[in-house]
């Protein structure tokens, strides 16, 4: 800067002020429309960031099943009802007895409603059907005893094909986001 000698002192300062100003001009936000911007941007990190502390993920598996037969309790307060199922084997290890599962026919079906239940037994022995889909998880056969209410007519399940929902429960985002990158 001040290293040539032919320049003059108040010329150097001159140069540097003015270089100072533009950069002033640039980092200043000088419209209405840009600070709204910048306000909307900001809130909506702040809003972001809330959601990942205190937010919550209802985590769902869906598979493709088939209702293989229907039984009644011993205490005749539910009805069970035998399914053979197809998922990843990525949520094998999530899926545990008692879970809440939704029970949707496909939809040429009929009239036929969904239900809801829990999962009372997860049975995959001699099932050793193993499919392997290009780039996704092998796909595993399991059949499930789902318990449902006893009001509900069941006649007209067996042998169709559904959606079986599975509900893991609700998770944080962040604690979602952390065991899935790690």
């Amino acid at each position: 800067m001040f290293n040539n000698p032919f320049e003059s002192f108040h010329d150097t300062v001159a140069e540097a002020k003015a270089a100072r100003e533009q950069l002033d001009r640039l980092l200043t936000v000088s419209s209405l429309r840009e600070l709204l911007l910048l306000v909307f941007v900001l809130a909506l990190l702040a809003v972001l960031t809330v959601w990942l502390v205190f937010g919550v993920l209802d985590r769902n598996v869906v598979a493709n099943a088939t209702v293989l037969e229907r039984a009644d309790t011993d205490d005749s307060s539910h009805q069970v009802i035998r399914m053979k199922a197809w998922f990843s084997n990525e949520f094998s290890p999530a899926v545990r007895a008692g879970m809440p599962v939704i029970i949707k026919p496909v939809k040429d079906q009929g009239q036929m409603s969904s239900l809801r239940g829990n999962i009372r037994l997860i049975l995959s022995q001699g099932i050793s059907e193993e499919l392997t889909v290009a780039g996704r998880a092998p796909i595993t056969t399991k059949i499930f005893k789902i318990s449902v209410s006893s009001e509900v007519d069941l006649s007209s399940y067996v042998g169709a094909e559904c959606l079986l929902i599975i509900q893991l429960g609700q998770h944080s985002p962040i604690k979602l986001i952390v065991t899935t990158l790690l």
